[in-house]
């Protein structure tokens, strides 16, 4: 989970496994047998909030760069515009306030 919630960049189990140091196949048997949600990415983002009565709104979308060809952040990114992988930039965005 540390991974995921560190990594700027769109990730994939070889790159999980060059970080760690360990085989790509124990990495995908691994995501093959658990079943993470995103609330289980918010349980473990929470543990290192000093503030518990923050409201945290995380969103993320796909900035379509369907024309690019070499650019720095540029991948494929599941759209839920589009309902497909498209080629963009994915912009992900984090609100936190106190209500004051």
């Amino acid at each position: 989970m540390g991974f995921l919630m560190t990594e700027p960049n769109s990730i994939s189990c070889t790159q999980l496994a060059e970080t760690y140091n360990i085989s790509h196949d124990s990495v995908n048997r691994f995501l093959e047998r658990e079943d993470y949600t995103p609330h289980d990415l918010y349980q473990e983002a929470i543990q290192h909030i000093d503030n518990k009565k923050l409201i945290v709104s995380i969103d993320d979308t796909v900035l379509d760069k369907p024309y690019s060809q070499h650019m720095d952040l540029v991948s494929y990114f599941w759209s839920g515009k589009h309902h497909r992988s498209v080629k963009g930039i994915n912009l992900i965005t984090l609100y936190a306030t106190d209500q004051n």
